[in-house]
């Protein structure tokens, strides 16, 4: 009998370990696990629409000429987030977004000596680098005793923040002389410069579980460049716009 009490105690051992594991695994499909205190950082990898305003008279200009429209000029976007917990509700996130579009057109009214329209390509792109305060209007999670922490299923909030942006404004093909008899002729332009930007944002956190959260967020970029090279004519090129994009968080 005494040789198998060892048997009997192992066997009730695996039988709570994987009772334990068992829960451990249907808390955290259900959203309800914990960490070990709450996390100090979070990393957002996210994807959606980079919206552009294009106000500025360089858009005018090549709206009006060529077949191209403002909307043309919005595009898909790419970014993160590297936040870093401050107090309970107040994050400092340093945020990375790029997005830009490449676009064939040709001129609206005029047509080469051959009856062909004069065909080019217009790019615009954006890479920004943000600082931001991130608040929670209400608590992103709570404490269970002296160790554990939960996370909110819902949490949203909203953000400010200044930082730089990169922009190219480029166009390449066939254009019209209209100083020298109208003539067609080959060329390519550019204007790459960096600007001082600002943006002002609200999102909504959804927990799926204490590591993982789904996160939506919708983002304003305020901001104006010079404009240089081929464009030095024109008045500051507009970085502005509304962007909306979605993706997933990690909290650490």
């Amino acid at each position: 009998m005494q040789t198998k009490v060892p048997t009997i105690r192992l066997a009730l051992l695996v039988g709570l370990g994987m009772a334990a594991g068992t829960s451990a695994i249907a808390q955290e499909a259900s959203g309800r696990g914990f960490l070990f205190g709450s996390p100090s950082a979070t990393l957002t990898l996210r994807a959606g629409y980079s919206g552009a305003t294009a106000g500025s008279d360089i858009f005018d200009f090549v709206t009006s000429e060529l077949t191209l429209n403002r909307r043309d000029f919005s595009s898909f976007n790419a970014g993160g987030d590297l936040a870093f917990m401050v107090t309970r509700r107040l994050d400092l996130v340093l945020s990375f977004d790029s997005d830009g579009m490449e676009k064939q057109s040709e001129f609206r009214e005029w047509e080469d000596d051959s009856g062909n329209p004069i065909e080019q390509r217009t790019a615009f792109s954006r890479q920004t680098y943000m600082a931001s305060a991130k608040y929670y209007l209400r608590p992103n999670g709570r404490s269970l005793g002296r160790f554990a922490w939960v996370p909110s299923r819902y949490t949203p909030w909203v953000s400010a923040g200044l930082g730089r942006t990169a922009y190219s404004f480029s166009q390449n093909g066939d254009f019209i002389d209209f100083e020298k008899g109208n003539s067609v002729f080959y060329d390519s332009f550019k204007s790459d410069k960096w600007a001082t930007t600002a943006q002002v944002s609200a999102g909504l956190d959804w927990s799926l579980n204490h590591r993982f959260a789904l996160t939506t967020q919708a983002r304003y970029l305020i901001g104006k460049a010079e404009l240089e090279y081929d464009y030095s004519g024109f008045e500051p090129i507009d970085l502005s716009g509304l962007g909306m994009t979605a993706g997933l968080t990690i909290r650490f």
